[in-house]
């Protein structure tokens, strides 16, 4: 079982757009090989250890030893050999915008080396690491690297408050009501989604959908009934529930129940 520790984001400024700073250490040699699920968060990867590599639809990936791919909406597996340590940084599906200053719809898809994007970010994140440091100092260092990197005023805060109140509130069944309450154009709705997140509004709902049916699976519901799933998270039936959860993981969801392959499940969590 791998255990990970969670950081809660201290400063004010960094709130809205990282969820929190993570940290993965291993006491022995092993080999990770697990499932990655589609999820709304972007991590940024800092790997201080040996090669991560990335298996993505049959693709093999070696990935920088600082990187990120994104918002996934395929599933695919990470994979990783030794004493792993890797330290990562959580943003909300919206938050990488203001730190890379790129719309994110041009890494849809995409694993990408940090370097390739901003050289300047890297170079302060390698300074930092090359410190001698306790994990909760290079947390700290981290926090104020993100915060010289960040401009807010690159995103209209308003549209980003659209954004968090439609990806994390389902009350509207629709993506033309939620723009018809909220006012606005469901084009204006769409550009923005890509320009920040990468995807469209249909397929972030469904992202997000995906996540919280899984966690369900994963902590809770062990037992093939689904109904009750299927009704709380408004499919049309059994059949469009079956075909979209096995579009996301790659499997029918009495076989994810039992494969039992994902970081989550073989994962122990630590809050400070």
């Amino acid at each position: 079982m791998l255990s990970v520790t969670r950081y809660a984001v201290r400063n004010v400024r960094l709130k809205p757009w990282v969820k929190f700073i993570w940290y993965l250490e291993t006491k022995s040699n092993i080999l990770l090989n697990n499932k990655l699920l589609p999820t709304d968060s972007i991590d940024i990867i800092i790997n201080l250890s040996d090669v991560m590599e990335y298996k993505i639809e049959n693709q093999n990936y070696n990935a920088s030893n600082i990187h990120f791919n994104g918002i996934r909406d395929k599933h695919g597996f990470v994979i990783q050999r030794g004493n792993i340590r890797v330290m990562g940084i959580s943003f909300y599906p919206f938050g990488l915008y203001p730190f890379l200053k790129i719309p994110i719809s041009e890494f849809k898809g995409q694993l990408v080396d940090l370097k390739q994007v901003s050289k300047g970010f890297v170079g302060k994140l390698e300074s930092t690491l090359n410190q001698i440091l306790s994990i909760e100092d290079i947390v700290l260092h981290l926090e104020k690297i993100l915060v010289s990197v960040l401009d807010e005023n690159l995103v209209i805060n308003k549209m980003i408050n659209l954004l968090d109140l439609f990806i994390y509130n389902n009350q509207y069944s629709t993506i033309k009501l939620f723009c018809d309450e909220m006012n606005i154009n469901i084009k204006t709705l769409e550009r923005a989604c890509l320009k920040y997140t990468g995807y469209t509004p249909k397929i972030l709902r469904k992202i997000y959908r995906f996540k919280m049916v899984s966690n369900q699976l994963i902590y809770s519901s062990k037992n093939n009934n689904f109904l009750d799933l299927i009704y709380e998270n408004e499919y049309y039936d059994q059949a469009h529930f079956i075909k979209e959860f096995k579009q996301f993981s790659g499997v029918s969801p009495i076989k994810f129940i039992k494969e039992n392959k994902t970081i989550k499940e073989n994962t122990t969590y630590n809050y400070l």
